[in-house]
């Protein structure tokens, strides 16, 4: 594929030069075409929110990245796993991560910096591989469905059938059909003449996005494009439907019913990434072709979507085992409901003032300060986490609904882990803005700009999401043959650890080490922040100035003690507390997840006049 990429990027170039300062091309003959940089410009219409829209498709690309990454890893490790059905899946995780590498990094760049030019060379070569890849993994998934309908409808023959050498073949042909069906598409844009608008509404490269911007006609694209898609997409997934009739009448006709289940209890995984494959597809197909009343926007994102979610959720999908039983708080099972009142109340307090918090911020434009946008991203981390936790917990204490999937299980420890990270680095980055405006006020507004604010928040976001990514797919390929039964009120990723019947000294090495890098780090960095913050302001003439100054951090110092007390006293207790009560621990985990997303904006509200005269002010006009 590399070869590949460099020579079509290479025959490209040979005929397109490409002048980034008029963004204008000229082919090496005497014909001329004025367009030959085309510009992206992201999502039509969302232009304002598609930093926030990064985030999520950063999440999504990251998860799809390591979670394709450890299924390959895996089944290259694990000779057990060589069979069949495993190295398709191998296969459908190595063209997942490239469909994704092929789009998401251009269309980040897109979101983070605004319309970016592409050159026509580079832009057709990202068209030629969406396409290829595309087809590609429709393909995969035909083989596994084959895979299927030999396993079940010819068992004895299955061994006899998918050798060694026939898998090799099969991959070849799957590449050899993608290169074949989607070149003449290719050539075909390279007839045309661009003579209108270099402006592609669009976060990649596609070709009927390209074709339409040419001034000559563009009936054999479109004709070659739908008949393709047809010949390709549309009967991969017609052989498809026919194999699962064919397996679904041969399961029908087995004796017992435990027999039908478990062989059909074989395809689940499979039949669930055709439907997440498929479905975005077809609809996208659809939409993009006969939905003519459809927004842009909606179009751009549906084609985004269906390039993002099959990856991302295909190892979840292939990894997904049965449920959990979480019990609550040991010991103390006869007053949940009790409990219960408490918890909703500092539940709908929490919601309640961070929702008013992020209301007076965002109407009055003199808190429109580097301090306030921390303190609202760390209010947003602050409402995810304990929604992320509170419900579940409420459902145990109220209805006794103990069951959780095991995906929902995983999900709950990916956020809740990755959220507390980004609400510790929020935290440092309000001690950093507290460092500048002390230590050195004059440059507060040429060091900490919008832009550094964005970015600095960014980055904080994305730590989070690469240190603690790995953990559901760490967990997701352990054994687990002990029990499902969790003794506390939420997924948490050393519960779960302890349930394996594997070795799980690496799992603790590499929890103590991103524990270490995001908590114990930043409260490092913090430490060292106010150390010579301190030291700056006791050098500072008069009394007076030095109370004034050190009152600008009390809001911050309190936001500290809250934040990592808690946390600090959960992680100790939790690894080498053993003689600590079980319901200890368990409390101890509930505080460090339900006290600090209520009490932060209580602090800032009372002790921040600006904030609490402005509260005040729209609680008597609405009176």
């Amino acid at each position: 594929l590399l070869i590949f990429y460099y020579y079509l990027h290479s025959f490209l170039s040979v005929f397109y030069i490409t002048d980034f300062d008029d963004l204008s091309l000229t082919t090496s003959n005497y014909t001329s075409t004025p367009l030959i940089a085309f510009l992206l410009t992201g999502v039509p219409g969302l232009e304002d929110f598609q930093i926030w829209i990064s985030i999520p498709f950063s999440f999504m690309y990251l998860l799809a990245v390591i979670g394709n990454g450890l299924v390959m890893a895996v089944v290259a490790w694990d000779r057990s796993l060589h069979e069949p059905m495993y190295l398709f899946l191998a296969m459908l995780a190595l063209n997942d991560v490239l469909l994704c590498t092929v789009t998401v990094p251009k269309m980040l760049l897109i979101f983070w910096q605004g319309p970016s030019p592409s050159t026509f060379p580079a832009c057709l070569t990202q068209m030629f591989f969406v396409h290829a890849l595309f087809l590609s993994e429709s393909a995969v998934l035909l083989a596994m469905a084959f895979d299927r309908y030999v396993a079940i409808c010819a068992p004895l023959r299955y061994a006899t059938l998918f050798t060694g050498s026939l898998i090799s073949k099969v991959a070849l042909a799957l590449v050899f059909r993608s290169v074949a069906v989607v070149t003449p598409g290719v050539l075909l844009i390279l007839r045309l003449h661009f003579c209108r608008s270099n402006i592609i509404r669009h976060t990649y490269c596609e070709n009927m996005v390209i074709a339409k911007l040419a001034c000559n006609s563009i009936a054999l694209n479109s004709i070659y494009g739908l008949t393709a898609a047809l010949l390709t997409t549309g009967l991969d997934f017609v052989l498809i439907s026919l194999s699962y009739w064919v397996i679904l009448k041969t399961v029908f006709r087995l004796p017992s019913r435990e027999a039908q289940t478990k062989a059909f209890g074989t395809c689940g995984a499979h039949i669930c990434v055709i439907l997440i494959f498929y479905t975005l597809a077809f609809f996208s197909f659809f939409t993009h072709r006969f939905g003519k009343h459809v927004p842009r926007h909606t179009l751009i994102l549906l084609a985004n979507l269906y390039l993002l979610v099959p990856p991302t959720m295909n190892p979840i999908v292939y990894g997904a085992k049965t449920s959990f039983l979480l019990l609550g708080i040991p010991g103390m099972e006869s007053i949940h409901t009790w409990l219960s009142v408490p918890y909703f109340l500092v539940y709908l307090s929490a919601l309640l003032v961070n929702l008013s918090i992020l209301f007076i911020i965002r109407i009055d434009s003199n808190l429109h300060e580097p301090m306030y946008f921390f303190f609202c991203m760390l209010s947003v981390a602050d409402l995810i986490i304990s929604t992320t936790a509170l419900p579940k917990i409420l459902s145990i204490f109220w209805f006794h609904d103990r069951k959780i999937y095991f995906e929902a299980c995983l999900v709950q420890v990916f956020l809740i882990h990755s959220l507390c990270s980004m609400a510790s680095g929020f935290i440092l980055a309000m001690a950093f803005d507290r460092y500048v405006a002390i230590c050195n006020p004059l440059r507060h507004s040429t060091i900490l700009t919008h832009r550094v604010i964005k970015n600095l928040g960014l980055t904080i976001v994305f730590r989070g999401a690469l240190l603690f990514s790995p953990q559901p797919f760490m967990l997701r390929w352990l054994s687990y043959c002990r029990t499902n039964i969790t003794p506390h009120t939420y997924c948490e990723f050393m519960a779960l650890i302890k349930l394996a019947c594997a070795e799980t000294k690496i799992y603790r090495i590499y929890s103590l080490t991103a524990a270490f890098l995001t908590g114990g780090l930043d409260f490092i960095l913090i430490l060292c922040s106010y150390i010579v913050i301190l030291y700056t302001v006791f050098h500072l003439p008069s009394k007076t100035a030095r109370l004034k100054t050190l009152g600008t951090c009390g809001s911050h110092v309190c936001v500290i003690l809250v934040g990592y007390t808690p946390a600090f006293f959960s992680f100790l207790t939790h690894r080498f507390g053993h003689h600590v009560a079980p319901h200890i621990h368990i409390f101890v985990a509930n505080i460090y997840l339900l006290i600090p997303p209520m009490v932060n904006p209580m602090i800032y509200c009372v002790r921040t006049k600006r904030i609490k005269d402005r509260f005040l002010q729209i609680l008597t006009s609405h009176k």
